[in-house]
């Protein structure tokens, strides 16, 4: 089965189609990076009805003993928010350039190699597997954890992505360990990431690591970041059952560089729902 293109303007949390998730959400991936009108009034339209203040009360109220279903549409209103935020933002030529590459390599490229990956018969050919987003969070939790992006072996980055991926999918978990399962079903983190798949995993992040330090030597690491969180919050099907999205990539902006950009009484308020609703969400 081929790439769906309702992937594209995904409006649930399940996907059939076999991006491995690099290109889920892209309507809003193209809208903030790139100074085409048309790609970016195709991502505001989507996102408009779905904002943080188009929310209603009880929604935004919801804490992380309340039903799923009314904390998804909070999350995607944050997401909406932080997208059309970005793309009405004026930016430089030169930063859209750097992020329009970015965007494409990390998302259409790496699409592509999981769509042949997995329509070619990868480990029991699960297609509706998300795994990019798991990706992309760990890159922004060693990030975050202050690993050097600018200065190093890129084999070295990769090998710190891969051994952290390796570590969250440990069968050997200590008691005072803290699992990062996808789902809230352990299994499924395990099934993610087979030992066959190591390989082809680690020739896909050496793609999405060289597009970012290319990035970063273009237009500096908070820039770069800044729109790196956002794609993976996008990219993931189901951010508010997948803690590393919450912690390294929602939060950050909102307590970063969104903070500022935002209107100052969204910006609290959307803090102030994150630390209520998720237990991830570091108190400061």
């Amino acid at each position: 089965m081929g790439h769906a293109t309702n992937c594209e303007t995904a409006k649930t949390y399940t996907c059939v189609c076999p991006c491995g998730g690099a290109r889920h959400g892209a309507i809003l991936i193209r809208g903030i990076a790139t100074s085409d009108p048309a790609n970016q009034v195709e991502a505001t339209n989507w996102a408009e009805p779905r904002r943080w203040i188009r929310l209603p009360e009880a929604t935004r109220a919801t804490t992380i003993k309340d039903r799923v279903a009314d904390r998804h549409p909070a999350v995607t209103g944050i997401v909406s928010e932080l997208v059309i935020t970005l793309v009405e933002q004026a930016r430089t030529d030169g930063e859209v350039d750097a992020v329009a590459a970015l965007a494409h390599q990390i998302s259409d490229e790496i699409g592509d190699e999981f769509e042949r990956h997995l329509d070619g018969g990868g480990p029991d050919h699960r297609s509706s597997r998300h795994l990019w987003c798991v990706v992309l969070a760990t890159l922004c939790r060693l990030y975050d954890h202050g690993i050097n992006l600018v200065n190093g072996a890129l084999d070295d980055f990769v090998e710190n992505i891969m051994k952290a991926l390796r570590e969250d999918i440990s069968t050997d978990r200590g008691e005072e360990s803290q699992p990062r399962d996808i789902y809230q079903h352990r299994y499924r983190i395990v099934a993610a990431f087979e030992v066959a798949e190591y390989a082809f995993l680690v020739a896909l992040i050496k793609k999405a690591v060289r597009a970012v330090t290319t990035a970063i030597k273009e237009i500096g690491e908070e820039a770069v970041f800044k729109h790196l969180r956002l794609i993976g919050a996008i990219t993931c099907p189901d951010p508010d059952r997948h803690p590393e999205v919450i912690r390294h990539c929602l939060w950050p902006l909102l307590s970063g560089p969104f903070k500022e950009m935002l209107e100052a009484s969204i910006a609290t308020e959307m803090r102030t729902w994150l630390r209520n609703a998720y237990s991830v969400v570091p108190a400061g």
